[in-house]
């Protein structure tokens, strides 16, 4: 069975154009949780609020570590569960920051683990991307 050069073209670029997609839809996700990790969510219209009277209830917690889940008060919120909080391990942080993604859901500290985990499907949607485009630009060159 033979393949027609015209064929494998095809192929390419259709494996290529889903590579773009899909690399697009990883990098936007990592964006929005990288936003979330930051603070940035508040300009896309996400409710951040600043969190006083925290408790985090873990003393095993080391040095810099991330805390799971910790609790505090706002005005308009009470107190609240906000997960992902970075932590000194000696001491509850004084205020924390978070965002809330969804009316009446989860608040997510602004912390350091939440923008690594944010990273990952980032630079992994942006690799898939180019290397997508490269695939179509390369079976249109030997199309041509």
């Amino acid at each position: 069975m033979s393949v027609s050069a015209a064929g494998r073209t095809g192929g390419g670029r259709l494996k290529g154009v889903s590579l773009v997609v899909g690399g697009a839809a990883l990098f936007v996700l990592g964006l929005f949780i990288v936003a979330t990790g930051t603070g940035l969510s508040g300009l896309v219209g996400m409710r951040v609020e600043t969190f006083g009277g925290i408790d985090c209830q873990d003393t095993r917690t080391a040095k810099g570590q991330t805390v799971w889940h910790c609790f505090g008060e706002a005005e308009g919120v009470g107190r609240t569960r906000i997960s992902f909080a970075d932590h000194d391990g000696r001491n509850d942080p004084e205020t924390i920051t978070a965002t809330q993604l969804t009316e009446g859901g989860r608040w997510f500290a602004h912390s350091s683990m939440i923008v690594g985990y944010g990273m990952i499907p980032l630079l992994l949607g942006a690799g898939t991307a180019a290397w997508g485009g490269y695939r179509v630009h390369e079976a249109g060159r030997r199309g041509r």
